[in-house]
């Protein structure tokens, strides 16, 4: 690839294997994408990284819903992100707003003190296409000092969100953080093998994001009591490589 960083937001073990058998460069680890995505268990964690030679982020998000967190959820995510860096992963993903709708810098301040502790990079999540004004938010983010923000530029899909996101990568072209680097722009949502390059080209980005997973029906023989048939979602090894292969 010509300097282009794929992470493939990856909800189970399967899934990071695939990831990096596809040939991504990292991975978000995450639980319960169906539900935007959670803080995958602590096994989970250990495990992949173990399994792994490319870069592993975490999503710390101690609940779905909104991102309005109370004392207790940003202490939990404090505790998460310690053993974020007990596993020797590279890095977290956290977000959390304010009741307007703006990025709470105290919580986002702590959690990144506490990453850069155990040397984690940080990324500021979807939480920012929630925000009221998504270049303010994106001000803020950078001031704080996070390595990388994801985001569909406000917007449902990255395709849609495309012109904010151009115009949010030009914005932080020149914005320095804590790394001393310019903060990144990562799309995400909606990025697949046939719109990633248009994608990548038209926003001028290095870093995207997906998901890449497939349905598959569940294993089970018999579904008895209350059961009803159910599907496992992985992120899928051959539309990982025709997404790396659009970029290459």
């Amino acid at each position: 690839m010509n300097n282009y960083t794929i992470e493939i937001c990856a909800p189970s073990f399967e899934s990071a294997i695939a990831a990096q058998r596809g040939g991504a460069g990292r991975i978000e680890l995450c639980s319960e994408l169906a539900a935007g995505g959670v803080t995958p268990s602590y096994g989970l964690i250990q495990g992949v990284r173990a399994a792994l030679s490319i870069a592993v982020n975490v999503l710390i998000r101690p609940r779905s819903g909104d991102f309005l967190y109370s004392s207790y959820e940003v202490e939990t995510v404090l505790r998460d992100i310690a053993l974020c860096g007990q596993c020797g992963v590279q890095g977290i993903v956290v977000g959390a707003l304010t009741p307007e709708a703006r990025v709470d810098c105290t919580a986002a301040r702590e959690w990144l003190a506490e990453a850069r502790r155990h040397g984690l990079s940080a990324t500021f999540h979807r939480a920012i296409d929630c925000a009221a004004d998504i270049f303010d938010a994106l001000e803020q983010v950078a001031s704080l000092g996070y390595d990388r923000v994801l985001t569909s530029g406000g917007r449902p899909t990255a395709w849609e969100g495309r012109e904010n996101i151009a115009k949010m990568h030009q914005m932080m072209a020149n914005h320095t953080g804590s790394s001393r680097k310019p903060l990144i722009i990562m799309p995400g949502s909606g990025i697949n093998p046939d719109n990633i390059r248009d994608i990548a080209l038209q926003t001028g980005v290095c870093e995207l994001h997906l998901s890449a997973t497939v349905r598959h029906k569940s294993g089970m023989k018999v579904l008895g009591g209350i059961a009803v048939e159910e599907t496992v979602v992985h992120s899928d090894e051959a539309t990982i490589r025709r997404a790396v292969e659009a970029l290459a």
